[in-house]
């Protein structure tokens, strides 16, 4: 089920903001304010070190699977990471009753929910939309509309997350405002090691700037986007000492610095990635960031030279884009600018949302995607429109653009090339050379109704070989676990598109050919013994094509990934049968537990409506050998 995001308003914009500052002064973790149809929630955010930074580096962990069950790799089961403390200040949020309760109830009233934060309240935004979005719209098929809203928010989470949420179609959930030299949303791409010593004067300038924003009186901060504010600003340029300014110059410089190398980084991967020198010098010897960006994000820009010019927002969508122009939007305009002036205003600049949320709000009508954003790049179709600040950008910049949108294309064209070998989308099938899916699967299909006609069904057939047609059948088995590697290998290689694990025929195509073909490799298996040869039972050396195709049906389903399975548990029979002819780990008694337990699992599978049951072999011959055996052991 594709989830309905919350798209939000201007006003619903405006009021985010609102409360999102209202927040940073409250006593609980956030604030509320709910109306006929809709909760919005702002979460506190942080001014203190120890809550951004967890241990030396930058403090990522795995997220709980319990909470999160989405945000993984679903092939591979590799869980995502995000920064540990987020995740441990919204499992203590989780654990205020008041918090779940609230939210529970806007969800039985049919209430759609906005969730929202500025700077480290923007992160936990994230992390409960995020939880929100599993538990209730996937889980529990809710059909109410969740947003998220943040502001100058650190990124939060990996690759891995981010690939999660553009599988689940989630990325449109998300509108993160980032003004143009905001330092915040890049600072978590530098370890800790590296700004440590400059922290303690970071965060003393954030806490100034916060009560001096929220200080005002309760009727002028709910007034501040009807009429200009007539208050003179405070200079903090008068808050900072010598050491000050060059604890923020420092600072700068080395979130600078660390962001180009996670740019240049993953820039070079998208251009090359399959390049295993470049995958053994980032895991061996520079340890970069692990954070990215992910869901839309809303770069407030300015040219050059146009401080006193409203600014223009470029709507970016594609995570990858996005990393690059966090980079290169924070460089330094001219040779002139003082670096010291320009560190000190991307501090500044982590306030600014106030005055750009009420003069320009969301400008959706410049959303500029990948294709138009490097056609218009690299030519000189430009409009009015478009963002000077982005043509200024140096050519190193577009051509890293370029190889986002390079890589994409790649990805799309990888997934044309499987696309060919399933019969929906090859109009010539009987031209092509080609091999086809559900060709060789049908063919399959005839072998096993035919041999289950027979004298013996068509495990016990291909594990015999003693016909031409198991001879056949074993050809066919090759050549489609030749199509579903390629497959699984692209997958691995992080080659195709995000939502690719998710696409209906994909999952439907590859649990039909698990449960048909799984029971051939595994009677080919001990064909030929080879769990004697190397002592490994076949669930250790399962092919990856059936543990893949497995966990993208699970997932589809919303159940937990089980190791045995409807079109595996033969091979747990006969590791059961050689435990009873050569016993090396169970006694009989253990065997018999083992097999009762097994049976009752294929009971419980039989009455599953979603199982097609005609694609399914039931092991019918190889469970009656194991009692004929056990039965034999226990008489001698």
């Amino acid at each position: 089920m594709e989830v309905v995001k919350l798209s939000p308003t201007n006003e619903h914009i405006k009021e985010t903001w609102i409360l999102s500052m209202k927040a940073h002064n409250h006593e609980e973790d956030y604030v509320k304010k709910a109306s006929m149809d809709l909760l919005i929630v702002a979460f506190k955010g942080s001014m203190e070190v120890d809550d951004f930074y967890q241990g030396d580096h930058f403090g990522e962990t795995n997220v709980d699977d319990k909470l999160f069950p989405s945000l993984q790799r679903l092939a591979e089961g590799q869980l995502a990471k995000v920064n540990g403390l987020a995740l441990q200040k919204f499992k203590e949020l989780l654990n205020n009753a008041k918090f779940k309760s609230e939210v529970e109830a806007a969800i039985k009233k049919g209430k759609n929910i906005l969730l929202t934060g500025h700077s480290f309240g923007g992160a936990l935004a994230s992390l409960a939309t995020l939880w929100m979005l599993d538990q209730y719209t996937r889980i529990l098929k809710s059909e109410i509309q969740i947003g998220c809203v943040t502001f100058g928010s650190p990124l939060v989470g990996d690759k891995t997350l981010t690939h999660a949420v553009r599988r689940e179609k989630w990325a449109g959930h998300f509108t993160n405002f980032v003004m143009e030299h905001d330092i915040v949303p890049r600072m978590m791409l530098a370890p800790k090691t590296s700004v440590e010593k400059h922290l303690p004067t970071i965060f003393k300038f954030f806490k100034q700037k916060v009560n001096s924003l929220t200080t005002k009186k309760p009727n002028k901060l709910t007034s501040i986007f009807s009429k200009p504010r007539t208050e003179p600003a405070i200079d903090h340029d008068q808050l900072v000492d010598d050491k000050d300014r060059k604890d923020v110059e420092g600072f700068f410089e080395n979130v600078l610095t660390n962001a180009s190398t996670v740019a240049s980084h993953d820039a070079f991967d998208l251009m090359e990635p399959t390049n295993s020198l470049m995958e053994k010098l980032s895991n061996d010897f520079v340890k970069i960031s692990p954070y990215r960006p992910f869901g839309v994000y809303v770069f407030c820009t300015r040219g050059e030279g146009q401080s006193t010019t409203p600014r223009q927002q470029l709507v970016v969508e594609n995570p990858n884009a996005a990393l690059q122009l966090l980079f290169y939007l924070l460089q330094l305009p001219n040779e002139d600018q003082s670096v010291a002036q320009f560190a000190h205003e991307s501090l500044t600049e982590n306030f600014g949302y106030e005055e750009e949320v009420n003069n320009n709000g969301l400008q959706l009508e410049n959303r500029v995607n990948l294709k138009d954003l490097n056609d218009h790049l690299l030519t000189s179709k430009s409009t009015r429109g478009d963002s000077k600040a982005l043509f200024e950008l140096n050519a190193s910049a577009k051509w890293c653009l370029l190889a986002v949108e390079e890589a994409e294309k790649r990805k799309v064209k990888n997934m044309d090339q499987i696309k060919k070998s399933m019969k929906n989308y090859n109009s010539n099938v009987k031209e092509s050379t080609t091999k086809i899916i559900e060709d060789l699967l049908g063919e399959v299909m005839e072998y096993k109704n035919k041999r289950n006609d027979g004298s013996v069904d068509y495990y016990e057939a291909f594990k015999l070989q003693n016909e031409h047609e198991d001879f056949k059948a074993n050809v066919n088995r090759l050549e489609q676990a030749k199509i579903w590697d390629v497959i699984v290998e692209m997958v691995r290689r992080k080659d195709l598109p995000d939502e690719f694990e998710v696409w209906d025929e994909l999952v439907e195509l590859g649990t039909r050919f698990r449960r048909v073909y799984e029971p051939l490799d595994i009677a080919n298996y001990y064909r030929h013994f080879k769990g004697d040869d190397t002592g490994a039972k076949y669930m250790v050396v399962r092919p990856k094509r059936y543990k893949f195709t497995q966990r993208w049906h699970q997932h589809a389903n919303v159940t937990g990934f089980e190791l045995v399975s409807e079109s595996n548990f033969v091979a747990e029979v006969e590791e059961l049968m050689n435990e009873v002819i050569k016993p090396k780990n169970k006694t009989i008694g253990q065997v018999e537990n083992d097999l009762e337990s097994l049976k009752n699992k294929i009971k419980g599978w039989k009455c599953d409506e979603k199982i097609a049951k005609e694609y399914v072999f039931w092991g019918e011959s190889v469970l009656t050998k194991l009692e004929k055996k056990l039965a034999e052991a226990k008489q001698t």
